[in-house]
């Protein structure tokens, strides 16, 4: 009988691995793992976040509360960098020196250049932060220890008596400037202005129907132009400034061109002072990008302080800017009274002080009064000078 072959059973299918490459094998396996495993490993905490907002965190794991921390106490470029200054209070040496070592950190990681000072023992140090385009100057503090206060043994209070203001010498004299804000809607006031001394200056606001004439009306008679910018107050809108006013959230480019078109419209300005703003000019931002525009056309500005917050001058002087502000308002009350008493306090203040200038406006009796006070400023010991001479 014929043989037959037994079949041997299929149990599946076998890759042939030769026994030599299975070491191979494991170790390509790990690699590919810990490729893996770096590829998609969780960024530094805190990376994506803005700096800004990194900064403040990192400082209050420190234990420095955000609301303590002075944000862009100045900002100013050193050549082409934007640096912004910050102000940082640690409790204790180790926690501000915990923080140098998070800032170094978070740098590496956002791939700035920090630079740490060699002393770390001064009692104030700073940490710049520098990305380039923009850099953080970070000034670290320690604060002092907190003594213990012994309260004073009450003594019986005594009714106070005002201090007697200081009174200026017989022979005293000072410069004094005036402005007249506000000109420019109409023009019936302009040829009284014209008429007074040359040197009260007269600023125009811009985008009026009569802003051109008045300003070439006022320049033509002998007396300064001042460009009255319009600026955003804290209660816009619903407080309006008037058309072509400076606002804060502007952009760069919007703001210069505001500027630009402003000056524009005004002729012959030699400078500018602020109609409104008292929160533009306490945007430290805002002014030093006006102060650039000013500082690159050679003028000069006067701070018409509406505001006690303001960092106008501040940032005048870091861009170069001729500045000073006003001393006295003249007519907040419009009647006549009123406006000879702080023409009084203006005379007074400059020779208590060498110098002084008062802001006033374009008003039918702040001009009848001025017409008929300032010739005898001179005799008073106030010597009428030009704005522009008293900014520096």
């Amino acid at each position: 009988m014929p043989s037959r072959r037994k079949g041997k059973k299929m149990s599946g299918f076998r890759f042939p691995v030769r026994r030599e490459l299975i070491p191979w094998i494991v170790v390509g396996l790990a690699a590919l793992v810990v490729f893996l495993v770096f590829i998609f490993r969780p960024g530094p905490e805190g990376k994506d976040s803005p700096i800004e907002v990194r900064l403040l965190e990192l400082a209050a794991e420190r234990g420095v509360p955000r609301g303590s921390v002075v944000v862009d106490d100045s900002i100013k470029k050193v050549d082409s960098v934007f640096v912004r200054t910050w102000r940082f209070e640690f409790g204790d040496r180790g926690a501000r020196d915990g923080f140098v070592g998070d800032v170094e950190i978070e740098g590496a990681a956002r791939h700035a250049r920090v630079v740490v000072p060699p002393d770390l023992a001064a009692k104030e140090i700073s940490l710049l932060m520098d990305f380039g385009p923009e850099a953080f100057d970070l000034k670290l503090t320690v604060a002092k220890p907190k003594v213990a206060v012994i309260p004073p043994t009450p003594v019986p209070t005594r009714k106070p008596t005002a201090t007697p203001r200081p009174q200026p010498k017989p022979d005293a004299r000072g410069r004094l400037a005036i402005l007249l804000d506000d000109a420019g809607q109409k023009d019936d006031l302009v040829s009284a202005a014209c008429a007074l001394p040359t040197q009260v200056g007269v600023a125009v606001l811009p985008f009026l129907p009569k802003s051109a004439e008045t300003a070439n009306a006022v320049h033509a008679a002998g007396h300064e132009v001042w460009l009255h910018l319009p600026m955003e107050p804290e209660d816009y809108p619903a407080n309006n400034p008037g058309p072509g006013a400076v606002l804060v959230e502007m952009t760069t480019d919007e703001l210069r061109t505001t500027v630009h078109s402003a000056l524009n419209n005004v002729p012959h300005a030699v400078g500018v002072n602020n109609h409104m703003g008292s929160r533009a000019t306490a945007n430290l931002k805002t002014m030093t990008w006006i102060m650039q525009e000013l500082s690159a056309r050679g003028m000069a500005f006067i701070d018409s302080r509406t505001t006690i917050k303001t960092v106008a001058e501040k940032a005048a002087r870091a861009q170069g800017v001729p500045t000073n502000r006003r001393h006295v308002f003249l007519d907040n009350d419009r009647n006549a009274a009123a406006i000879r008493k702080q023409l009084d306090e203006a005379v007074y203040r400059c020779r208590i002080d060498g110098e002084a200038i008062a802001i006033g406006h374009l008003d039918p009796v702040t001009v009848e009064v001025l017409a008929a006070e300032l010739p005898g400023l001179a005799a008073r010991g106030a010597d009428l000078v030009k704005p522009s001479d008293l900014v520096r």
